[in-house]
């Protein structure tokens, strides 16, 4: 039993660290503030339309969310159907193939960079983005908060390695942008013709390493072994939280030889995949509901659609952050290379961020956390405009817990999602709710795209507090409770 659990406990350590590896490309997607000033240029100068603008381009961002947000399901799918590591891979190397491709797009027109660093991409993050989470809840069922943390905070900090090296890339020489709007002279662009004729070239040296780093992690993933235990709760319990009453669910009888980190068989040897649920009951932390939902039972509960709208409101924040924190800097920041240093240490705090929100659910409870969260951000966001007052040091703070506050929701809605609605289907489960992403991106977008002239930076800033704020409330709302009758 010994070198059975040491074995199982390799097993799990080495799939949490497949997953980190995973979720640091797939969260370069947080690189596109800090790139967006180099191809928004890029496209200006030597590609269609000459007139494009920060606003427009984060359209790529949006569609980005889109192609993840209407694809994450397909991963849940996959890693159910085939396993975790043909899943991910997948996923990963589509994510892949949208940068790669991206070199031979921006040169032609926005248009078709849309459809690969946008779509494509985004494609490709949705279908990769789950089954390490599954993976690893299902490896250490008893510390879903910190998994899910540890996992994500890969996700947060896959920019501090890349924003460096696209910077140190593209502009080694710390070049300034030099071309203003003459109706908005607080926006910047770039026009050295050395500096942007690297632009399409990044986009292979970075899509290459992408491909690499997720071989490297989809190889030491693996599937649970089949223990043939499954959940089983009575049709009472399931529609429980559809009533808004949760109930205890019945005790089971213990699996053999079982630990922390699932149960030794004979099947363990050579096995790499299980589609099937292998929980069992003894294994369901009391922090969870006790209930194990499919997708179609959970878009029938208020505490779903709860879940959803509060991920979309948080959404437009980080959108709005995620594209934009660059060329605000660069309306009273001349220095490229701070703006990329401030890019890398914010994905500290964005990776560290997701660990602090899921210990503090962990400790408390999700609706504490997330109401903590929200309240946060629209402190943050009310108080962002002050910035250009207190200088760089000021806007290099206030973006660190910017991204420090947002990044929890990564980490607390796929544990309340597992919690809330079981881990059976937690793949499906998380994929759906992440759907309302879909719907950030192309409102965010366009909010900033008919508004940001119109109410200024700081109207801008005033609307994403608001919306922040509107998700704390939406959270005081939410009516899973745990085992023991207390809020989840």
């Amino acid at each position: 039993m010994g070198a059975c659990s040491a074995h199982l406990q390799w097993r799990a350590w080495a799939a949490l660290l497949g997953g980190v590896l995973v979720h640091i490309t797939l969260g370069t997607i947080y690189t596109f503030g800090n790139m967006s000033p180099y191809f928004t240029s890029y496209i200006r100068e030597f590609s269609q339309p000459h007139d494009l603008r920060y606003q427009e381009a984060s359209l790529i961002f949006a569609l980005m969310l889109v192609g993840q947000g209407s694809s994450m399901w397909i991963g849940g799918f996959l890693e159910r159907k085939i396993g975790v590591r043909i899943a991910v891979l997948i996923g990963g190397w589509t994510m892949s193939l949208g940068v790669l491709l991206s070199y031979f797009t921006i040169e032609h027109s926005f248009t078709l960079m849309t459809l690969t660093y946008g779509v494509l991409q985004g494609i490709g993050i949705g279908i990769a983005y789950a089954p390490p989470l599954v993976c690893a809840m299902r490896w250490l069922p008893k510390r879903k908060g910190l998994v899910n943390g540890l996992v994500v905070a890969g996700f947060g900090g896959g920019a501090f390695f890349f924003d460096q090296i696209q910077t140190a890339f593209i502009n080694p020489n710390n070049l300034v942008a030099n071309v203003s709007l003459p109706q908005r002279p607080d926006e910047k662009y770039f026009q050295e013709h050395s500096l942007l004729q690297r632009v399409p070239t990044s986009f292979l040296l970075c899509g290459g390493c992408y491909a690499v780093l997720q071989l490297i992690g989809c190889l030491l993933m693996f599937d649970q072994p089949d223990t043939n235990v499954k959940n089983k709760f009575q049709s009472d319990d399931k529609k429980s939280l559809i009533n808004k009453q949760t109930k205890n669910v019945a005790s089971a009888n213990a699996a053999p030889d079982e630990n922390e980190y699932g149960t030794c068989s004979s099947s363990d040897e050579g096995s790499d995949h299980h589609p099937g649920p292998i929980a069992t009951h003894q294994e369901i932390d009391e922090k969870s509901s006790g209930l194990d939902l499919h997708p179609k039972e959970i878009v029938k509960t208020r505490a779903f659609w709860t879940l959803w709208a509060t991920f979309l409101l948080n959404g437009q924040t980080i959108v709005f952050i995620s594209t934009l924190y660059k060329a605000y800097g660069l309306s009273f920041i001349s220095d490229d290379r701070l703006l990329a240093y401030v890019g890398s240490v914010s994905a500290i705090f964005n990776a560290s961020g997701r660990l602090f929100w899921g210990h503090i659910a962990d400790v408390y409870s999700y609706k504490v956390a997330m109401t903590s969260l929200c309240c946060c951000m629209s402190a943050l966001m009310l108080s962002f405009i002050a910035t250009p007052a207190g200088g760089e040091a000021m806007f290099f703070v206030w973006i660190c817990f910017i991204f420090f506050t947002f990044s929890g929701s990564f980490s607390l809605f796929p544990t309340a999602t597992a919690r809330s609605f079981g881990t059976s289907y937690v793949g499906l489960n998380y994929g759906l709710l992440f759907t309302s992403q879909a719907l950030t991106g192309p409102v965010g977008v366009l909010l900033s795209t008919t508004l940001s002239d119109t109410v200024g930076w700081f109207g801008m800033f005033a609307m994403m507090a608001g919306f922040s704020f509107i998700g704390a409330i939406l959270t005081v709302t939410f009516n899973v409770k745990k085992l023991n009758g207390s809020a989840l």
